[in-house]
């Protein structure tokens, strides 16, 4: 899928031992997301950078794969996971809060992934941050999403 030359050849799942090597693929990685993006990130990949940003690449390409991930703010949480999910080429979904952003947008928000996800076969990273959370059903949705993979009655009829 990679339309794109890179510097350091790699084959999907091959172990990196080296850490420069493996610096420079991620670099790499960066520079492509970058390119591709109009919201640039500007990471400096030190050691545990590198560390965690391999972690969330390897739980989100499992099947059914989720991560809680836990931090000080600005520690890098959301831009790894961009990053991890730019690299495994998933959609990557967060929500946009508006002032009158509530329920009934979360859940069409969340029907709109769910369909891309299922009838588009669609691999999906869902970004979500608990500075989003404005009501607790929201907590609820992503409970059911992570136990059942749907959320009940999120669907009409027709659908």
């Amino acid at each position: 899928k990679q339309w794109y030359q890179r510097r350091v050849a790699i084959t999907a799942g091959e172990h990196i031992d080296n850490v420069e090597k493996m610096v420079l693929i991620l670099q790499e990685y960066l520079e492509d997301y970058n390119a591709l993006s109009t919201a640039q990130m500007k990471l400096v990949l030190f050691l545990d950078a590198v560390s965690h940003v391999t972690r969330i690449s390897r739980v989100i390409r499992q099947p059914l794969g989720n991560a809680l991930l836990l931090g000080v703010g600005g520690s890098g949480r959301q831009s790894l996971t961009r990053l991890a999910a730019h690299m495994a080429e998933y959609d990557l979904f967060q929500i946009e809060l508006s002032k009158n952003y509530g329920v009934s947008e979360w859940r069409e928000d969340l029907k709109n992934m769910l369909l891309k996800a299922g009838l588009q076969n669609k691999s999906i990273v869902f970004l979500f941050s608990d500075t989003q959370i404005k009501a607790e059903s929201f907590l609820e949705d992503i409970n059911n999403i992570l136990n059942s993979g749907d959320v009940p009655n999120i669907y009409a009829f027709e659908d």
